[in-house]
């Protein structure tokens, strides 16, 4: 008997009889060195267990038991109080417990798109000198990547320090290292974005049913090249026809959709180079608001805050204008939606311009405004109204972005502007800042009708600023159908 227990003793201590199965988890959102949103009465926490069992969730003080469903998922919710750290998430289930450290609350934001918002400070070759300043402990973030809650292993929190900074969303490090530093309180950073993604594979498929052009040129063609898919598969079921691809929706479903009610502070949206290069800058107008309205319904914040990137230069083919006007428009149209301008950080040989640190400080700055409450100028000078007089265009800028007043940022000649007559063709313009107002005129439009700004790019780069040191965006006086807008003509 002795020699048996020794066996079984010894066979345990290797590891080679198998313990059963835990059961009980937390979701993902929920690891160690999480951050909560900062006072939410009623915070999701989520997690499995074993099917209808029971489970009691303690943080901060405060204890409350739910039951799992059918499947083994569960949802508590917690008041997160006021901003802190040093806390832990406990859990337990039918004799499991779980317990997630260091966990902080503060305020969490998303940082969204295409290879802008993903590629990080390791990826960039500044990347080295940015690292030196990296010590924040209370700036987390987390990557949503493909896999499904229940199978992520390698995605967690992690703490900004010199063994992750080369990991954290360059766009996201100088943002949150900006919002930390002036108001103190932890930062978390959910990064979800993919090189070269286009907007229609962020939303998803029940927001693009709404849209009469997604439904046209992408829901409907699917699904019936899915029904002639099954049709063919029914007649040859040993050689069955290649499986009909989507495009659309797949990113929302893998990296958005288990994002589902977490209250966040806002959503950084960086996105927009690939569906201009498709030549899809009219339409994308239609996509940025339906992706904007759906995120907040799926965030449960009607008024959620988007902070929209103004694609900086890359190329002068008008495909890269029509774009930025869309967000432009967008930007104009919703509330709670700011359009931040890096027109002058763009770099015309390279799609991903490394001027990072400006743009952290420039989204900063819009944050404070819009979601902190800071009295500080966030923007560049803002168009507002445009008169003729004799043969110039007198263009006003709003007076809260005037920013001390109107600049050239090298004292040179504003350069960027472009005027049109009743013919609607356009020519390169003088521009020259009288007061608030700037001035166009050009010997070539007797009567201007229009006047555009930042349309393409200009050599020396833009120079129109206000005396805060903020760009002007792009922007236009008329409303001419552009050459990307595929509308039918009436």
């Amino acid at each position: 008997m002795k020699h048996i227990l020794a066996a079984f003793f010894a066979f345990v201590s290797l590891g080679l009889i198998a313990a059963p199965k835990a059961q009980l988890k937390l979701h993902q959102l929920y690891t160690d060195n999480a951050i909560f949103q900062r006072g939410i009465a009623e915070y999701p926490i989520k997690g499995y267990a074993k099917k209808n069992a029971k489970v009691e969730i303690t943080f901060r003080g405060k204890t409350v038991a739910v039951t799992a469903d059918d499947k083994g998922a569960w949802c508590a919710y917690l008041p997160s109080g006021e901003a802190g750290e040093g806390f832990e998430l406990k859990v337990a289930s039918d004799g499991e417990s779980v317990v997630a450290k260091n966990i902080a609350v503060g305020d969490v934001w998303l940082v969204a798109g295409q290879s802008n918002a993903e590629f990080t400070v390791g990826w960039f070759k500044q990347g080295v000198e940015w690292a030196k300043d990296c010590d924040y402990p209370l700036i987390r973030f987390q990557k949503q990547t493909w896999q499904p809650p229940h199978m992520r292993k390698d995605d967690k929190w992690r703490v900004l320090g010199a063994n992750s900074v080369k990991d954290f969303s360059a766009t996201g490090f100088f943002f949150s290292k900006e919002i930390y530093k002036k108001h103190k309180i932890p930062v978390g950073v959910i990064v979800s974005a993919v090189g070269g993604s286009v907007i229609r594979s962020w939303i998803s498929e029940s927001a693009l049913a709404e849209l009469p052009h997604a439904k046209k040129t992408l829901i409907d063609p699917y699904k019936k090249a899915l029904a002639n898919y099954e049709i063919e598969k029914a007649k040859n079921p040993k050689k069955p026809p290649r499986h009909p691809l989507r495009s659309y929706s797949g990113l929302f479903n893998e990296r958005v959709a288990r994002l589902k009610g977490l209250p966040i502070s806002g959503v950084i949206w960086y996105q927009g180079e690939a569906d201009a290069m498709f030549a899809g800058g009219h339409i994308y107008r239609e996509y940025l608001e339906a992706l904007i309205k759906s995120y907040r319904m799926h965030f449960a914040n009607d008024k959620l805050p988007f902070l929209v990137v103004e694609i900086p230069y890359y190329g002068s083919h008008y495909i890269w204008s029509d774009l930025r006007d869309s967000q432009r428009f967008v930007a104009n149209k919703l509330d709670g939606v700011q359009l931040v301008s890096i027109l002058d950080l763009g770099d015309l040989k390279d799609i991903h311009p490394p001027k990072k640190p400006e743009l952290g400080a420039r989204l900063a700055a819009v944050a404070d405004k819009v979601v902190y409450g800071g009295n500080g100028v966030h923007t560049g000078p803002v168009y507002d109204s445009m008169s003729v007089v004799d043969n110039k265009a007198i263009l006003k800028f709003k007076p809260e972005s005037l920013g001390g007043g109107l600049v050239s940022s090298d004292d040179k000649a504003l350069r960027g502007f472009l005027v049109a007559g009743a013919d609607k063709k356009f020519t390169a313009a003088t521009a020259v800042i009288e007061g608030d107002s700037v001035v166009v005129s050009s010997p070539k439009v007797k009567v201007p009708v229009a006047v555009r700004y930042g349309w393409y790019p200009s050599d020396g780069g833009v120079n129109f600023f206000n005396k805060a040191g903020f760009p002007c965006g792009l922007f236009r006086t008329d409303n001419f159908r552009l050459p990307t807008d595929r509308t039918p003509k009436k």
